[in-house]
């Protein structure tokens, strides 16, 4: 590639998931993947983070934008991906010094656009993985073969003559020379100014990303704790009432075996006097009735028992079959509306038409091609993905948001009311603490749970 001296020369640089450059192409290269004239095997259903950058004749990076790009399954670039290297270029902020002045950076922390900050990344600054220092190597390695013309100018300002006064020019070069070093001076001043506060903005992003992930996965272990409780609290019922059950229906043979004790006793005294051999013979009865009637009542639980297990056995295989049957009929009804609609939608996203829905807590969300069909099945399901949470936890947290009063209920059936604080993020509430005022919170009603066995 050969360009005049006073143009900048293009290309994207690709990063590896070590940190360092992978692989290098000018931009006309890079625009030919875009058009699908080329693959790219290398990043097949991958996600890469590549840099668009302008280099000088001196091959100095001029120019450097941080942006994210996907590729499908064949490689080719995701019909999806619009980011304006060109407008980006031309509404990009100073950053640090690579040689030839301030370059224009722009990048997630740096982003002029604020509606394709998402497409963006933050390059490492440390002094073990410094990534802007591999592009100014890369750029002076030149692996592209990128070539510059000679200036004209140069070579004609080298043949003019030098003034004749050496005093004078002696005295012209030392203010010259003062006033750049001092000019140089202040810039440098400025470019690390500048460089620290990108530093400190790129670890301030950082660090809010490692504390979302922290908030989330705190939210939902907390989420799973409780419903391991309310699990336990469950099977607890329902173990009491089948114990209550049986308690009963134990009490009501010891009852009935009594009774045929009681009525047997009093017939044995009455024929007590007709002899020791009678006696006897009544007594054996008595026992072997009294057996009967025990066996009898052991087989009536224990068919009893028998029955509810073969029918939890058939309600699970119902069940069983019933989930078979959904998802069939959610597969097929996904490829009906795939098969129906995906045309159309394609074209609508060609032409430049993007689908956007508000939804509460999740903001403006803009909803790829591929997730519309899961979008018009659940809305509610999906703005609690794209809050992290799950959707029970996101729909309790929509009722809060739109009514912030205490949810609890008193003795009487009636509902405490008490306003509260409203909480704006989904992933901050939690049921029965956020939804309550001070005096009906869990935490406090937690305190009066017992043991059943104790």
């Amino acid at each position: 590639m050969i360009c005049d001296h006073d143009e900048l020369a293009q290309a994207v640089m690709f990063f590896g998931e070590n940190g360092f450059i992978a692989k290098e192409m000018l931009y006309t290269e890079f625009e030919a993947l875009l058009d699908g004239y080329v693959l790219s095997h290398d990043w097949q259903n991958r996600q890469a983070r590549a840099v668009f950058v302008e280099i000088d004749a001196r091959y100095r990076i001029k120019t450097a934008i941080f942006f994210r790009i996907d590729f499908n399954a064949k490689g080719e670039v995701d019909a999806s991906w619009n980011v304006p290297l060109r407008q980006l270029t031309d509404n990009a902020l100073r950053g640090p010094d690579l040689g030839a002045g301030p370059i224009r950076l722009v990048c997630a922390s740096q982003c002029p656009i604020k509606y394709f900050q998402a497409a963006l990344w933050d390059p490492t600054l440390t002094a073990a993985a410094n990534q802007l220092n591999a592009l100014k190597k890369a750029a002076t390695r030149n692996r592209l073969g990128i070539q510059f013309r000679d200036d004209p100018d140069l070579d004609s300002a080298a043949g003019a003559g030098v003034p004749a006064n050496a005093e004078q020019l002696h005295r012209q070069l030392s203010d010259e020379i003062r006033s750049e070093y001092a000019k140089e001076l202040r810039n440098q001043m400025a470019l690390m100014l500048k460089d620290q506060r990108l530093r400190n903005s790129t670890l301030a992003r950082e660090s809010e990303d490692s504390i979302a992930t922290l908030k989330r996965a705190h939210s939902e272990q907390v989420e799973e704790y409780r419903a391991i409780i309310e699990e336990k609290n469950r099977a607890l019922s329902e173990e009491q009432a089948r114990n209550l059950e049986l308690k009963d229906t134990i009490d009501g043979q010891a009852k009935k075996i009594e009774g045929l004790r009681e009525y047997f006793e009093h017939k044995l005294e009455k024929v007590e006097g007709e002899g020791t051999s009678l006696v006897n013979t009544l007594r054996e009865n008595h026992q072997a009735e009294i057996d009967a009637k025990i066996s009898a009542a052991t087989r009536e639980l224990s068919d009893l028992l028998r029955m509810r297990e073969v029918e939890l056995v058939n309600r699970v295989e119902e069940e069983s079959l019933l989930r078979d049957e959904i998802a069939r009929l959610r597969t097929q009804n996904q490829l009906l509306v795939s098969h129906g609609g995906d045309d159309i939608l394609g074209h609508m996203v060609g032409a430049g038409i993007s689908f956007v829905s508000y939804q509460p807590g999740a903001g403006h969300i803009t909803i790829p091609v591929a997730d519309i069909t899961r979008y018009m099945e659940n809305a509610s399901a999906y703005a609690a993905e794209q809050c992290g949470v799950s959707e029970e936890r996101y729909l309790a947290w929509l009722e809060h948001y739109q009514a912030p009063v205490c949810s609890a209920i008193d003795e009487n059936g009636s509902m405490c009311g008490d306003n509260i604080p409203r909480i704006a993020n989904p992933a901050d509430f939690h049921c029965g603490d956020q939804d309550r005022c001070t005096a009906h919170k869990d935490i406090n009603g937690n305190q009066t749970l017992k043991y059943a066995g104790s």
